[in-house]
């Protein structure tokens, strides 16, 4: 392997990288990062230089997460009761959650007798507990979940 083909790899790798971070952050997990810096070469913004089987195992990791429907991520649960008025609680605590935090994303379930509220969408665990400090302090029982993240949920 040359210095060149290594150099191009890492740059690929942290243009990938800082595209999913940054859908991410836009609440976006879906698209195509290399077709979009390919399409930036074609309108001669940059000039990528890229080993085939690069762009082959890039292809082959998004049919197979499209396959699966989503990526392995965290959320977070701020909500879970199955008591009287479980459904309601569930709605006002929703609410205060999007009145103080709008930017982050809140899903509602109803998982085995009991109405809960994850929130946000993190592809690391780091990520997750960033938010977390900040969350903890409004929503004190509130902690982070492995969850598979649905790319069209």
């Amino acid at each position: 392997m040359t210095m060149k083909t290594i150099i191009s790899a890492l740059l690929l790798s942290l243009i990938l990288v800082s595209a999913r971070a940054q859908e991410q952050n836009a609440g976006m997990l879906s698209g195509d990062a290399l077709a979009r810096i390919q399409q930036m070469e074609l309108e001669g913004k940059i000039y990528l230089y890229l080993d085939s089987l690069i762009a082959e195992n890039y292809n082959k990791h998004l049919v197979q997460n499209k396959k699966i429907g989503g990526i392995d991520g965290y959320r977070i649960r701020i909500f879970s009761d199955n008591g009287m008025g479980a459904k309601d609680s569930q709605k006002r605590v929703r609410a205060r959650f999007l009145s103080l935090f709008p930017e982050i994303p809140t899903y509602n379930r109803y998982e085995g007798s009991y109405y809960k509220i994850y929130v946000g969408d993190f592809r690391t665990k780091r990520d997750a507990l960033k938010v977390m400090e900040m969350i903890s302090k409004r929503f004190q029982d509130a902690f982070i979940v492995e969850y598979h993240i649905l790319i069209d949920e």
